[in-house]
């Protein structure tokens, strides 16, 4: 015969519906001043060229502290976040320095960064499972339209629907085959 343990009490000090984090100091809130510096820089952004740059360069920055956050507390909100911020926030940064021109940079740099999240999840053990397919068909769909918009003549943005479809029978092969 097993012997139960005796049921465990809780008990409830307070109860409270404040917007603090408990054990909170009080103090300058960093979410605050981060808001004070975004609409700073928006505003900048809207006035002078030179401004854009600099809330481009300050929003990569902001992604990739977000994906090196997202790295060391393995945090897939902060991951998925950084890789956003930081795809949208490189492809406006090379824009407005003329390193790259036409339009489907931000979606290609946002499937490379979802790729790269899949493969960052496999490694720590999950499975590679849609992520990777989205992240692919963005970066098909971004690199379509870079390679349009860049070369005139090349119709890619309309071979994007047979080459998915030959991916994915290749896919349906290779998993028919284990």
């Amino acid at each position: 015969m097993s012997r139960q343990d005796p049921p465990k009490a809780v008990r409830v000090d307070g109860w409270t519906v404040d917007g603090s984090w408990p054990g909170r100091k009080p103090g300058v809130s960093t979410v605050g001043l981060f808001l004070i510096v975004l609409g700073v820089f928006l505003a900048a952004g809207q006035l002078f060229s030179q401004a854009q740059t600099m809330a481009s360069a300050f929003f990569l920055a902001v992604g990739i502290v977000l994906l090196f956050v997202g790295i060391r507390d393995r945090s897939d909100l902060a991951l998925y976040a950084g890789a956003f911020v930081t795809a949208i926030a490189l492809s406006d940064l090379l824009r407005s320095l003329d390193v790259i021109h036409g339009s489907g940079w931000s979606a290609l740099f946002l499937g490379v960064g979802v790729i790269a999240i899949a493969l960052i999840r496999s490694s720590a053990g999950k499975r590679l499972t849609w992520i990777l397919g989205i992240g692919g068909l963005l970066t098909l769909w971004g690199g379509a339209d870079v390679l349009s918009s860049n070369f005139s003549n090349l119709p890619a943005d309309r071979l994007i629907g047979p080459l998915v479809i030959v991916l994915l029978g290749l896919y349906v092969v290779t998993r028919s085959r284990r």
